[in-house]
């Protein structure tokens, strides 16, 4: 099968006119420049998508830490409050992206299944809450820990 070069990087391979330029004697600035181009086209293209994780990664932070000053007495009620909260906020954000995701046509095109993919991810991380649940109310001490680390690949994933 033929390799078809991807549409959005099509600019930055016509950058390079001859064989001569990809070799070493490219002057940084040339690289540099090059590099930086990539990158402002790469977050240009995904900007909603950045934007979605940071909030999500600032609510999830912040409701952890609230959650834990204000119901630190309850025991496990902190922990059980700000993982539920967490799951109403991947249902939130998984809407908006859909809701303001379908405006741009080659967004959504190239990004057909980032829907799909993201409500995977919800799921497995609200498994990673039943996970955690039981590490912190079945065990104790080291088991503890280990069971909590088995929350950290799903949530990586």
């Amino acid at each position: 099968p033929q390799i078809t070069p991807d549409e959005r990087y099509r600019e930055l391979d016509s950058h390079a006119q001859n064989e001569s330029e990809i070799q070493e004697d490219v002057p940084i600035s040339r690289k540099i420049a090059n590099f930086l181009k990539l990158a402002y086209n790469e977050i240009r293209e995904n900007i909603s998508i950045y934007l979605l994780i940071i909030v999500y990664l600032c609510v999830c932070v912040m409701n952890k830490l609230l959650a834990k000053r204000t119901l630190k007495k309850i025991g496990n009620y902190s922990f059980v409050t700000s993982e539920t909260h967490n799951c109403i906020c991947m249902v939130v954000f998984f809407a908006l992206y859909f809701m303001f995701g379908r405006r741009v046509m080659s967004a959504k095109e190239r990004h057909r299944n980032f829907g799909v993919q993201f409500l995977l991810i919800s799921l497995l991380d609200a498994c990673s809450v039943i996970i955690a649940f039981i590490g912190l109310t079945r065990t104790t001490g080291n088991i503890q820990s280990f069971v909590m680390q088995l929350s950290i690949p799903i949530n990586m994933f």
